[in-house]
């Protein structure tokens, strides 16, 4: 996977990407390997911003029980199928539990119930897994069994728990890198660190982007038949270059929090918090807890005391503390229309129809466990405006091969992530290609081996050698940590 502007630039593509979260590589990925001739851009590195977000969870959709989506609730189930089939070594089983108090709809009864749909709506779950990725059905938990997993619940009123599986990701990072591999692997040009800013135009009809590298500095213009704008929560600044003026989605600012200790055991556990319900997860021997929300944007960016909380609240027994934190997790994604909820349904819109603009469609994400499943439908949609015949997708049943950590010395590895999965920056590597700080400040002595070698391919000056060093420690400061 190389940097290749000239690449970018010489060429007439089908499909330019303005995004590289989680939508775009996967739109990119299923373009480029159904036929198209496809170009990514990404204005920061590749999942760097919400998607770098993740509670690692990959949901099922159990919850969508509670408004009888059955439809939300299959697109979950056979995209966290699809993840457990093609990234095997980092998307794995996870139990769920929650504990069950009364008889009410928080009691046993209820949730037996709840169960027991889930089990019968995810009936082909397990279609085309191997054993160890199977999901098992859902159970009640006795009291004794509850208590013998989470020792610390509150007691009163416990009458048992019940308990399911979903998934987790080890890494949402690889795995979106894989992602944006598989699609250069295919033919894709892409490039992180690339911020569009402005559209090209020949009439009324998009036919092109013109992008500032902020490596170099050089302005690359882009021809292309069709763009997608899978910018996330820079959806609205996108459409506002091709000048579309249309409501800004509302945002919510989503908040995880990392710990330094595993207070949730072998199983993720859920509860309320103030009407606020939270999973405490485990995760690489320490646990997270999420997801929060505020609205965005907001004064307020000194949230983790509130979080914790709620935290605290809903977790007494775990006894979490400031000193326990050791990463923040922030993104925004897109509100509903609920007070403090999330927008339920992603969204595709087909400018030519909406707006007037031909060659221009965009696509508002919801969840990473679906990002797959819409960049198929935005592809289908792009085909159709392209007038291209191409095979089925195929990216629910293809193994993506780089979705593993890096093997190797922690300097092989650095310079693995620097020729040949574009880490720029210090933060590129660390953070997403060699998974050293996602639980919290790394070592300063891999800091300073992962330093060295993206100095030396990259030829970088002692001021630069300081810069990078600084915009690595501001990611771990609202946390109250520092990083070397």
């Amino acid at each position: 996977m190389k940097r290749d502007l000239g690449a970018l630039a010489d060429r007439e593509h089908d499909l330019v990407i303005i995004g590289g979260g989680i939508h775009g590589a996967a739109a990119a990925w299923d373009a480029a390997e159904r036929g198209l001739s496809v170009a990514l851009v990404e204005a920061d590195d590749f999942g760097s911003r919400t998607s770098w977000n993740s509670l690692k969870t990959i949901h099922g959709g159990l919850r969508y029980l509670q408004t009888l989506d059955v439809r939300r609730m299959r697109e979950s189930i056979r995209e966290r199928r699809a993840l457990l089939r093609i990234a095997p070594e980092i998307v794995r089983p996870l139990p769920f539990v929650i504990p069950t108090y009364g008889h009410g709809m928080k009691g046993r009864e209820a949730l037996a119930v709840a169960l027991r749909l889930n089990d019968l709506v995810s009936a082909d779950r397990n279609e085309d897994l191997p054993p160890e990725q199977r999901i098992p059905p859902g159970r009640l938990l006795s009291r004794a069994e509850a208590l013998e997993l989470f020792p610390g619940l509150p007691e009163t009123g416990l009458n048992g728990a019940a308990r399911w599986t979903d998934a987790q990701v080890e890494s949402s990072e690889r795995l979106t890198i894989a992602f944006v591999r598989a699609a250069a692997d295919a033919g894709a040009a892409v490039a992180n660190h690339l911020e569009v800013e402005s559209f090209v135009r020949a009439d009324s009809r998009v036919t092109g982007v013109r992008c500032r590298d902020h490596v170099g500095g050089a302005l690359v213009e882009m021809r292309a038949r069709l763009v997608l704008n899978a910018a996330g929560p820079g959806m609205d600044a996108v459409l506002g270059l091709a000048g579309i003026m249309r409501p800004r989605t509302p945002l919510l600012r989503a908040v995880n929090l990392v710990f330094r200790r595993n207070f949730a055991g072998s199983c993720a556990l859920g509860a309320s918090a103030g009407g606020r319900f939270l999973f405490l997860v485990p995760w690489r021997g320490r646990s997270m807890v999420g997801t929060a929300y505020w609205p965005a944007p907001s004064a307020d960016r000194d949230d983790v005391p509130s979080f914790l909380d709620e935290a605290r609240r809903a977790y007494p027994w775990a006894r979490v503390g400031a000193e326990d934190v050791t990463l923040v997790h922030r993104g925004l994604v897109p509100a509903g229309r609920a007070a403090g909820g999330l927008v339920t349904r992603h969204r595709l819109i087909d400018h030519e129809r909406e707006d007037g603009i031909p060659g221009l469609i965009s696509v508002q994400g919801v969840k990473y466990t679906t990002a797959r499943g819409v960049a198929q439908e935005v592809v289908d949609i792009a085909l159709r405006r392209l007038d291209r015949r191409a095979g089925p997708c195929r990216t629910a049943s293809t193994r993506l091969s780089h979705a593993r950590p890096l093997e190797g010395s922690i300097e092989s590895r650095a310079r693995i992530a620097t020729r040949d999965e574009m880490a720029l920056t210090l933060s590129d590597a660390i953070l997403r290609r060699l998974d050293l700080g996602t639980a919290g400040p790394p070592e300063v002595a891999d800091v300073d081996v992962v330093e060295a070698v993206l100095a030396a391919e990259q030829g970088w000056d002692p001021e630069r050698r300081r810069a990078e060093r600084r915009a690595l420690q501001a990611t771990y400061v609202n946390a109250g940590t520092q990083s070397g």
